[in-house]
């Protein structure tokens, strides 16, 4: 189970296995609330190991694995070839249950043991990243039940156990379990359950497991899958693939917090709230999922800062970066409870609130969300802004194994330097974090407006005229023709040529004679590949098409872009990258998009993308480019206006396509793409009113 290709996720709980990791190494188990209950899993039929004959995936929560004895132990066992099957049907709700059948062929009838080995380490999904924590949770002596359940626990630094119940049906013939300890960095503890069975020639014989996780603090409750609600229908099958992938992940990601259900950011590393990440993917398919928006916003607005907490980076009304729930959490030894390491989170927030009231005008969000939103401008302006200059910093961070050092997107701690490869003293102020806080007071100043208040919305749109004036002054490259990506500490312009600029396009700053430089200089070889544009030139010193943040391709990072492009008018770039998101999703067998890719150039057609080593799948924002990849083709503004026409531009992609599943104002409306020509079956309200 572990080693073969399985995915699957309840809410909360998640199974991850990779044919490549046999049984259990690197980042294959079962987790829950940040906790590996389950680390090694093998089956093998009188001491015979399987062989995988296919694996088939039914849903977000259901797969089936079939095996037959391994070839060459004949002699051994006297298992004839071809003569046994074993079906695992798997299934993930409130536990892990594994059905296994087990079936005899050929006139085959024999004495034969099941055998099944597992083991649980419950280390914390930092340390199985490779964080090495300070204490691992201690492990408790297995409990071996008369009637054949096994109870495995922990106990973590904080104190608190976690447990995993073991329970078959029937009970097992042996039930046996010892503490292991491989070597200080690989402890576990292991169970072999061993069940005998007379098979008959076409019998089958039935053992049913469940695997139930214990958590500390909560109760994983599992939840019906939802319905997919984007449907897309194109003269391009690649494109309707792509999108209908993207449904399906997003609806496996989804999670349930108390203040509701949002997509978790990745699998499977990041099943947890996030800033940023959850942010983004609310903006990505704000026009089809307006609830999935509002308790994003809510789960963060409840865990909005209230006070100044140097470890955790917290700040009254600073917007947080991530919240876990592990034992290396709990016990204090990461500040994830939560950590507020991220310096775009805040006006993300903004964003976000004011594009959903634009388009849903959910009144009663609205009164549960405007404080929120009025501290987190009060956090912009009292501690976003460290020297008064209007822009958004961060300064110099703690350089050890928990703290974030570089506080965008581009979050690893390489990514920013000179053009020369020098490293960039701060405090720094990144271009796409100013782009962000424009579009913060710009967007909000449209939700002051429709409300009436234009006092309010006359200030807002003032600070965002500042802002903006202050990029332009001073980001500005004029040899370059693009915007540096950030200012140092000096206030110099770090001229390094990077994707991170192109996101003032979707936030709407840059005067337009500027946008044309924009588009053109992120077109050329240096940044643009077959798969979408690279976070850093090619001409740069620090470039590495394998780096992280140097020079790999991000979907999610090409799809603002695109949005972006799409938005002044720049409907050839806009569709070039959209080509090359569908392209990337044709090359994976499951239409899905990976969190990045290598930035290879690609002069052969005939190679696919190279995937990122350590790459999530599927992931939120990554899923997220499929609706704003439509939204581009559709001319589809942040206000849910469409253009009326293509234009030739998106041709090569589409000609013919329908889109249904999206709402404006509570209305459901369908769009329908026919010659170039764009209409609705009902008009798209008019949702800001003309500037006076």
């Amino acid at each position: 189970m572990l080693h073969s290709d399985v995915l699957l996720k309840n809410n909360e709980l998640c199974l991850v296995g990779r044919a490549e990791d046999r049984g259990g190494i690197h980042e294959t188990g079962l987790y829950l609330r940040d906790t590996r209950f389950l680390s090694a899993f093998t089956v093998r039929v009188s001491g015979t190991p399987l062989e995988r004959l296919s694996v088939r995936t039914l849903s977000a929560t259901e797969a089936i694995i079939t095996t037959t004895p391994a070839r060459g132990y004949e002699h051994q066992t006297g298992i004839a070839e071809s003569s046994l099957v074993v079906h695992q049907r798997i299934t993930v709700g409130a536990a892990l249950d594994v059905a296994f059948e087990v079936q005899a062929f050929g006139g085959w009838t024999r004495d034969i043991h099941l055998e099944i080995e597992l083991a649980s380490d419950f280390r914390d999904m930092f340390d199985v990243r490779g964080m090495t924590p300070k204490q691992r949770p201690t492990l408790r002596d297995p409990e071996l039940h008369d009637d054949g359940r096994v109870s495995l626990a922990a106990t973590g630094a904080d104190g608190q156990t976690v447990r995993l119940e073991i329970a078959a049906s029937p009970s097992p013939t042996s039930a046996k379990s010892a503490m292991v300890k491989r070597s200080s960095d690989d402890v576990a503890i292991p169970v072999k359950l061993t069940f005998g069975m007379n098979l008959a020639d076409g019998g089958i014989h039935t053992v049913e497991l469940s695997l139930l996780p214990v958590p500390f603090g909560a109760t994983h409750e599992p939840v019906p899958a939802a319905d997919t609600r984007l449907v897309v229908a194109s003269d391009n099958p690649g494109l309707d693939a792509f999108v209908h992938r993207a449904e399906l992940d997003l609806v496996m990601l989804q999670t349930s917090f108390p203040e509701g259900r949002m997509p978790a950011a990745g699998i499977p590393w990041f099943i947890a709230p996030f800033g940023r990440d959850s942010l983004i993917v609310a903006l990505q398919t704000m026009h089809v999922y307006p609830e999935r928006v509002w308790a994003t916003l809510q789960v963060l607005a409840a865990n909005q800062g209230t006070k100044m907490d140097p470890f955790r980076e917290e700040e009254p009304g600073k917007i947080l970066h991530e919240l876990r729930y592990g034992d290396m959490a709990r016990s204090g030894q990461i500040p994830h409870t939560p950590y507020f390491g991220s310096i775009d989170s805040t006006p993300l927030f903004v964003m976000a609130f004011a594009q959903a009231y634009e388009v849903h005008r959910d009144e009663a969000m609205y009164d549960v969300l405007i404080p929120h939103v009025r501290r987190a401008l009060a956090w912009i302006e009292d501690y976003g802004d460290l020297d008064g200059d209007g822009l958004i910093e961060f300064g110099d961070k703690s350089k050890d194994s928990v703290h974030i050092t570089q506080q965008g997107w581009k979050d690893s701690h390489d990514s920013l330097h000179w053009a020369n490869g020098d490293e960039v003293d701060g405090p720094i102020a990144l271009v796409e974090v100013q782009g962000c806080d424009y579009a913060a007071y710009d967007w909000l100043a449209n939700v002051a407006k429709i409300r009436g208040n234009s006092d309010w919305a006359a200030e807002l749109r003032n600070k965002a005229d500042r802002i903006r004036e202050a990029v332009e002054t001073s980001y500005w490259l004029p040899e370059a023709g693009f915007y540096a990506q950030a200012l140092d500490g000096e206030k110099r312009p770090v001229d390094q040529i990077s994707s991170n600029p192109g996101h003032l396009l979707y936030c709407g700053l840059p005067a337009p004679e500027r946008a044309a430089c924009v588009a053109e200089r992120l077109m050329r070889p240096d940044m643009l590949t077959r798969w979408g544009i690279r976070t850093l030139s090619s001409t740069m010193s620090r470039y590495s098409p394998m780096s992280y943040h140097n020079g790999s391709v991000w979907p999610h990072d090409n799809s603002l872009i695109m949005a972006g492009l799409r938005t002044y008018g720049f409907s050839k770039e806009s569709s070039t990258i959209a080509t090359a998101l569908v392209r990337l999703s044709a090359h994976d067998p499951e239409h899905r998009l990976s969190e990045l890719y290598c930035g290879f150039d690609d002069t052969d057609e005939r190679l696919g993308p190279v995937n990122y080593p350590v790459s999530c799948r599927p992931q939120a924002w990554a899923a997220g480019c499929a609706h704003m990849t439509i939204q581009a083709i559709l001319g589809h503004s942040g206000n849910g206006a469409s253009d009326t026409t293509t234009g030739p531009a998106f041709d090569h992609l589409v000609t013919h396509m329908t889109a249904s599943g999206m709402t404006v104002m509570g209305e459901p409306l369908a769009y329908t793409l026919a010659n170039g020509a764009i209409t609705t079956d009902q008009p798209v309200p008019v949702l800001v009113p003309e500037q006076t």
